[in-house]
């Protein structure tokens, strides 16, 4: 459904320029996941495409300064794998595009065969920003506040011991966050902290929230540049409901706007909402029995889309 919805997205008109941009990748040439691989060549083609149109691609920390000017571009790198190391730097340093990459700590720590070392971290850091992705890559939404800080101290302590510095930006594992975490993980006073969502920023988003873009072989990098920033405050739900089911959606919006739509992720719809002033609402007449632990909501006005994420 996701996909559906994220192809539906993408077919805004490419000519209405959006805000700022960021990107997120995983792995690099491995097709034994091609739902978080891109190939390099691929890699290439949407780098090219960036330089072709007039974007600039910078430093996270020049966007998130500038992030209410247009055709700023942004590129993020989870959880540390080695094949970034073996396959995507070398496509970056061709471009001169900078990057930020966000550690998994503990598969460092650990040897894990799949990801880097902290010799090719360090040599890595010399292109781009080091980030945390936590420490044991845990779902934070199914820890209390007491073990997401606990782990999150962790991968700070690690972190600067191993680079002698303090780090910047945070991003969740998994992309799963609630109000808990973001108030656990915001008291560390993170620059800048980010999930994975289709959308792009601009100087309303809110600094704990960033989102970011999955960038994928198939990735229509046109179209997903077109997408706007839209600000809301969800209002309900604002967890993930006890029996599963969902009665009630409700957001505020910017004054004025008119024609919101809500799309509940597993749903396959977009569905035309009430609205009262600043404020959107869907009530169900059939409540939605959620089959996913992870439901993402959204709500579009025009070609300007915000997003929400509720987890069991």
């Amino acid at each position: 459904m996701l996909k559906r919805l994220f192809a539906f997205l993408l077919t805004i008109s490419p000519f209405l320029w959006g805000d700022s941009h960021i990107f997120v990748l995983h792995r690099f040439n491995d097709e034994r996941f091609t739902s978080t691989s891109i190939s390099t060549n691929k890699l290439k083609e949407h780098f090219q495409y960036l330089k072709d149109n007039g974007y600039k691609v910078v430093p996270l920390s020049q966007l998130i300064a500038n992030r209410n000017k247009n055709k700023l571009v942004a590129f993020t790198i989870d959880d540390g794998y080695k094949s970034f190391y073996e396959h995507g730097l070398k496509i970056f340093r061709e471009f001169d595009y900078p990057f930020t990459i966000f550690l998994y700590i503990e598969a460092i720590d650990r040897g894990y065969p799949e990801y880097l070392n902290w010799s090719q971290v360090k040599f890595i850091a010399k292109f781009g920003e080091i980030a945390l992705h936590s420490y044991a890559h845990l779902h934070l939404t199914h820890l209390d506040p007491i073990s997401i800080m606990k782990d999150t101290q962790m991968a700070i302590e690690r972190y600067k011991i191993n680079l002698k510095q303090i780090p910047r930006y945070y991003s969740y594992p998994y992309g799963e966050y609630n109000f808990d975490t973001t108030d656990v993980i915001g008291a560390f006073g993170f620059d800048a902290i980010f999930h994975q969502s289709t959308g792009s920023i601009n100087e309303d988003s809110d600094l704990n929230n960033l989102n970011r873009i999955p960038l994928q072989n198939a990735t229509d990098l046109n179209k997903s540049l077109s997408l706007e920033y839209l600000y809301t405050k969800w209002l309900e739900p604002q967890k993930y409901p006890d029996d599963g089911l969902l009665r009630k959606v409700t957001v505020k919006i910017p004054s004025g706007a008119e024609g919101a739509q809500i799309y509940v992720s597993g749903f396959g719809v977009w569905q035309p909402t009430r609205i009262k002033g600043d404020i959107a609402v869907i009530e169900f007449k059939q409540p939605l029995q959620l089959q996913k632990n992870l439901t993402r909501i959204f709500v579009k006005v025009n070609n300007k889309v915000g997003s929400t994420l509720i987890v069991k």
